[in-house]
């Protein structure tokens, strides 16, 4: 790894180097932003390697006082990290007090921090989920409550999965993350985690989320997995509720908006599931060749259409021929808020009859997670009655007009 001096216009920039890619550099400034610059737009005044540190390895931790035992298991993320920006590792925090700074949670509860793997959110695959699930049931024997700090980008796809492994609960099992690291000033990481933490202490019997309500401080959501998709890259209220306000919110004290399910005294926990699923963005230049190569092997394929479920015409006989060798096609649309109906249109009543099933108002990422659980648990011959089956809140009694939901809380 290079160390880099560089001047861009007037400025003079220090950082490390991340990437360089045909004309473009970026680097990671020393105020921890990334930076991209056109190479021809840059002068080098000094280069210099470095060597990287590799990340030091979180030890399990336990700190607090308070009668009720929450269990924080990591997973890796930016979530409880911290930059060492002269050297470009990011590390596990290990300390409690670093997280929780000045707040009251550590008088609070007596709070566990187990490290289960550490691994950026993307690299995570179904088989994580599964041991991410296994550890959760290990700990929810002997703890009140189960935060699992993940990495942002996929988190939706974990807690989806939970969702569904988990029938019944002993605890609540809250999913927090972060947009920024603990380190800088402007981090999330603090807010969520205590919000995640008191969530974690109810008898809110399901998997949720708990981030930023908005882009400034002072309010969480605590929102149900399977109704939830990072729809902002790098904003901290990048969480929304789709379809419905959140669960729950957190200022301070918590304030529940609904219903959901309670705590149980027994663990319902299943964890198989089916990866040979396909998720198919549909696109104006999607052949049916390409659609034949996606879907060649799967048990499944879960397809984002157009507005209320379409695909291009000629595409149709593909899915036709999939569904009658025993496969599934899922239909889901693009547009994420709102609901998939086939019998509007023509294109729609012909999907219908070529064997595709609609998912409603469902997530798309839910539909497939769902999906790979139904196929992983249950016969074949009872897949579509359950996958229309409302299992975990996955779908909807009522759509709610989007442009309201900010407005709650």
């Amino acid at each position: 790894m290079e160390r880099v001096v560089l001047r861009y216009k007037n400025s003079i920039i220090s950082g490390l180097v991340i990437n360089e890619l045909n004309d473009l550099v970026t680097i990671k400034s020393s105020n921890g932003y990334n930076l991209t610059f056109d190479r021809s737009e840059i002068e080098f005044l000094e280069r210099k390697n470095v060597e990287y540190q590799n990340q030091r390895k979180m030890e399990e931790i336990e700190k607090g006082s308070g009668s009720k035992k929450i269990s924080v298991l990591a997973t890796g993320g930016t979530i409880a990290s911290r930059v060492d920006y002269e050297t470009g590792a990011v590390s596990p925090v290990s300390d409690p007090e670093l997280i929780f700074g000045g707040s009251d949670i550590l008088s609070k509860f007596t709070i566990s921090v187990k490290p289960i793997m550490n691994q950026f959110s993307e690299n995570l695959r179904p088989s994580d989920w599964i041991t991410i699930g296994e550890r959760v049931a290990e700990e929810s024997r002997k703890a009140d409550g189960i935060v699992v700090a993940h990495g942002t980008d996929t988190m939706s796809y974990t807690a989806s999965a939970l969702a569904f492994m988990f029938e019944e609960s002993r605890t609540p099992i809250i999913f927090v993350g972060s947009q920024r690291s603990s380190d800088r000033p402007s981090s999330d990481s603090r807010e969520n985690i205590e919000a995640a933490i008191n969530f974690a202490s109810t008898d809110f019997g399901e998997v949720g989320i708990s981030m930023h309500r908005y882009t400034s401080d002072g309010m969480v959501s605590l929102i149900r997995s399977v109704r939830s998709r990072k729809m902002h890259t790098s904003r901290r209220d990048a969480f929304e509720s789709i379809g419905i306000p959140p669960v729950g919110l957190y200022d301070g004290s918590i304030r529940f908006l609904g219903d959901y399910r309670h705590v149980s005294d027994n663990i319902k926990f299943r964890s198989t599931m089916d990866d040979k699923v396909a998720l198919i963005y549909f696109h104006p230049a999607l052949s049916a060749d390409d659609l034949e190569n996606m879907i060649e092997g799967k048990h499944a394929a879960v397809i984002m259409g157009t507005g209320l479920g379409h695909i291009a015409r000629d595409l149709i006989p593909v899915l036709k021929r999939f569904v009658s060798n025993g496969s599934y096609i899922i239909m889901t649309s693009q547009c994420i808020y709102g609901s998939t109906n086939l019998n509007v249109y023509s294109t729609g009543r012909e999907l219908l009859s070529a064997g595709v099933i609609e998912a409603g108002d469902m997530v798309p990422e839910v539909a497939y997670v769902k999906t790979m659980y139904l196929l992983g648990q249950y016969p074949h011959e009872d897949f579509v009655n359950l996958f229309r089956k409302n299992m975990r809140g996955e779908i909807l009694e009522r759509d709610q007009p989007f442009e309201s939901l900010k407005l709650v809380g």
